[in-house]
C-alpha cells in the first residue's frame, strides 16, 4: 500500500505513474481553506492507519491526497467538479469513479464508509482479473482474512428485507446495521 501526500508541482507525476501501472488509486483533491474539505482531510488520513496492517503488502493499492492547484497536469482522472472530489481510478485508467457516484450506501466520508468504498473497488478488481483456478482458492482465503462485520457473506445481507426480517437474526442486524 501507498499513501502518497503531493505537495509539490514535481511530485504530481505520481498520480499518472501509478494509474498507468494498472494500481488501485484513490485520490483525494482539496482546496486550502474550504470548510467541507478541512471536514474530510483528517478521516482521509485516518486510512493509512487503518489500512496498514491489512494491506501493507499490496502494492496495487494507492492513496493519495492532492492540492488542488497541482492537479491541472493530471491526465487520468477526469475534471473536477467541487472540493473535495474524491475519485478512484483503476485498471489503467479505464475506469474513474467518484465516491458520491459509488454503489455505497453510506457516504458520510466517514473513515468506514471510505473503508467500504475502497474494499468494494479492490475486491471487485481483482476477482475480474484473476484466472479462474486460481481464483477459486484465492478468494476463498481472501473472504476470511478481510471480511468486515462478522460471518455473513454480503450476497446474504444485500438480501435481507429489513422491511419484513425473517427471524432473529435478520431482525437484529436490520435493527443495529
Amino acid at each position: 500500500m501507498h499513501f502518497i501526500h503531493i505537495n509539490s508541482e514535481k511530485e504530481v507525476n505520481q498520480i499518472d505513474k501509478h494509474i498507468k501501472k494498472g494500481d488501485n488509486v484513490f485520490i483525494l483533491v482539496y482546496m486550502e481553506g474550504c470548510g467541507p474539505c478541512n471536514a474530510t482531510r483528517p478521516e482521509w488520513a485516518k486510512l493509512e492507519y487503518a489500512l496498514k496492517d491489512q494491506y501493507a503488502k499490496n502494492n496495487k493499492l494507492v492513496i493519495i491526497d492532492v492540492d488542488k492547484d497541482y492537479v491541472s497536469s493530471v491526465k487520468h482522472i477526469g475534471s473536477i467538479d467541487g472540493f473535495p472530489t474524491i475519485k478512484y481510478a483503476g485498471n489503467y485508467g479505464k475506469i474513474i469513479e467518484t465516491y458520491e457516484n459509488s454503489p455505497i450506501k453510506k457516504k458520510d466520508r466517514s473513515i468506514d464508509s471510505f473503508i467500504n468504498w475502497i474494499e468494494t473497488k479492490i475486491n471487485t478488481i481483482v476477482s475480474t482479473t484473476l484466472t479462474n483456478s486460481y481464483n477459486k482458492n484465492r478468494n476463498k482465503t481472501h473472504r476470511k482474512k478481510y471480511m468486515r462485520g462478522g460471518k455473513w457473506s454480503r450476497k446474504y445481507k444485500l438480501s435481507i428485507n429489513c422491511k419484513k426480517p425473517k427471524g432473529f437474526s435478520q431482525k437484529q442486524y436490520c435493527k443495529y446495521k
